[in-house]
């Protein structure tokens, strides 16, 4: 799957987004497996339920990922 990361950064949150194409925002990460990809939003959010969030970027080609300080 070929994905670009966004990262918004904020003294509060972390704002991490994920897509499966080119939004003009982020950068290119590669073309990546499944595994890669699932390590990639684990090391963002350890605890997020890796499935739900796989199958979300699979679905609607997108995962915006949150992370309160």
């Amino acid at each position: 799957m070929t994905i670009w990361k966004y990262t918004e950064e904020k003294p509060k949150h972390l704002l991490v987004k994920l897509y499966k194409e080119n939004h003009g925002e982020g950068d290119f990460l590669g073309d990546l497996d499944d595994d890669i990809i699932k390590k990639i939003i684990l090391e963002i959010k350890p605890d997020i339920d890796i499935n739900q969030a796989f199958g979300t970027l699979s679905y609607f080609g997108m995962l915006p990922i949150l992370v309160i300080k």
